[in-house]
């Protein structure tokens, strides 16, 4: 079965195809914060790329959050219209998860770190035993000092994301952790499509997919719109 992957948390948006030999190819944006424009022509891209018709997809796995609210939308939209229109499940693949999974051969802890902007930030904690994850660090949206406390002492650990390229959180984890804080390149930094391909297999292979309609994405915390209409709302 070939599977779809979509991913708009990030800033730059991606798309990959994931076949029944757990071969993957990804297409990525060369621009940021362009998905509403660049995502259907990624698809088509990588349909092409793949010699395959959008008929030849058998699920869509999507990047369902944390990270860009609109972006966040902007990839489950998209993830269920297809799916409706295909008639296939979606794959709702955690994006923090999906993230670490570029940490998998570390050999220590994996820690994305995504900056959630009023000195927070979106985060987990996980290590690989043999073929599985174990969570340390539920995902949650926590003050930067919460997550250096909570992977302190344990060996070292390996920080990625959005949230490292700010000065400001990075001092925070360096400072929490010490000498076993180790920071992903500029290359194995951020979440792409290739890892929902392969965690949306997993989720496809556990039974686990949903039909498009109980699709739902995954925020952690309310937008800054719907944090102002609510404090307005107090006032009235």
């Amino acid at each position: 079965m070939n599977i779809l992957a979509i991913e708009t948390t990030a800033a730059a948006a991606s798309a990959a195809i994931i076949d029944g030999d757990e071969c993957v190819h990804e297409v990525k944006s060369e621009a940021n914060m362009t998905h509403l424009q660049n995502l259907m022509p990624l698809i088509e891209q990588v349909l092409e790329d793949c010699d395959l018709r959008l008929s030849d997809i058998g699920g869509i796995a999507v990047s369902r959050g944390p990270g860009s609210f609109t972006g966040i939308r902007i990839g489950m939209a998209t993830a269920k219209g297809l799916a409706q229109v295909l008639k296939v499940p979606v794959a709702e693949v955690p994006t923090l998860k999906a993230m670490s999974m570029n940490g998998w051969n570390f050999g220590g802890i994996v820690c994305p770190v995504l900056d959630a902007r009023r000195s927070q930030v979106y985060s987990a904690a996980y290590v690989f035993e043999e073929d599985e994850m174990k969570e340390i660090l539920p995902e949650g949206a926590y003050d930067p000092r919460t997550v250096a406390d909570a992977v302190a002492g344990k060996g070292p650990v390996l920080f990625m994301g959005d949230g490292i390229g700010n000065p400001k959180i990075r001092t925070i984890l360096e400072e929490g952790v010490g000498q076993e804080a180790f920071f992903a390149s500029e290359e194995r930094r951020f979440q792409t499509a290739e890892m929902v391909a392969v965690l949306g297999l997993e989720i496809f292979k556990e039974g686990k997919a949903v039909p498009y309609d109980r699709a739902q994405p995954e925020y952690l915390r309310k937008s800054e719109a719907e944090r102002k209409r609510e404090e307005k709302e107090k006032t009235k």
